[in-house]
């Protein structure tokens, strides 16, 4: 199926399983999937999903606890510095993860085509965590997160509204849970998700560089 024909019958569908396959994970074909609202959620196949309702998260929503501004000056903010121990962090605390070879081949031709970003906190030199995702247009679509010390998935999702409110960003958080939801996200239905990404995604993000934005 071609993907053009897919987002049609996404708009009129109520299936919450994988809605597409494809023998192998591309970086190519993730960037045009992504744009139709797809993302990988394995591989051998990939299966390829667009949960109903999506859960989105818009920056000047993010909910900013009183008790949390303490540790903020316990870590080192950077962009992009070292995306890949990042997304390899998050592969290695999880006891089951989707982030196979496959993902990571990927993951670094992204990085060099220069849409995969990271936001990562550091101890003492040290990586305790961080988010990182896609950005396209001005839509950031989180893939992962990961935090070794207290509050620091928190502080990375904050930094992270921070740096992308003023351009007018939709972050994508994929599916519902309790912590995305505490942290301001809320469930968009899918007909509605994929019509505002239709359009966020062929807007210009507004700034010349991630990297840059601190």
């Amino acid at each position: 199926m071609e993907l053009s024909n897919l987002y049609s019958s996404l708009l009129n569908s109520t299936k919450d399983s994988p809605v597409f396959l494809t023998k192998d994970l591309e970086a190519d074909f993730m960037l045009k999937a992504y744009k139709f609202g797809l993302f990988p959620w394995s591989t051998a196949p990939v299966t390829w999903w667009c949960p109903d309702p999506r859960m989105l998260l818009f920056p000047k929503d993010i909910y900013k606890q009183k008790s949390i501004k303490r540790f903020f000056k316990l870590y080192e903010l950077s962009l992009d510095k070292n995306t890949m121990a990042l997304i390899k962090l998050c592969a290695n605390t999880r006891d089951i993860s989707w982030i196979d070879k496959n993902f990571l081949k990927a993951y670094a031709s992204l990085i060099e085509m220069g849409f995969l970003h990271s936001l990562e906190l550091y101890e003492k030199d040290e990586l305790v965590g961080g988010i990182y995702g896609l950005i396209i247009g001005k839509v950031f679509f989180a893939e992962s997160m990961v935090s070794l010390r207290k509050n620091v998935s928190k502080i990375a999702m904050i930094k992270l509204c921070e740096l992308l409110e003023p351009y007018d960003f939709l972050i994508d958080c994929q599916v519902y849970n309790k912590h995305l939801e505490f942290m301001g996200a809320k469930k968009s239905s899918r007909k509605d998700f994929l019509e505002l990404l239709s359009q966020k995604t062929e807007e210009k993000s507004g700034f010349e560089s991630f990297k840059n934005l601190i």
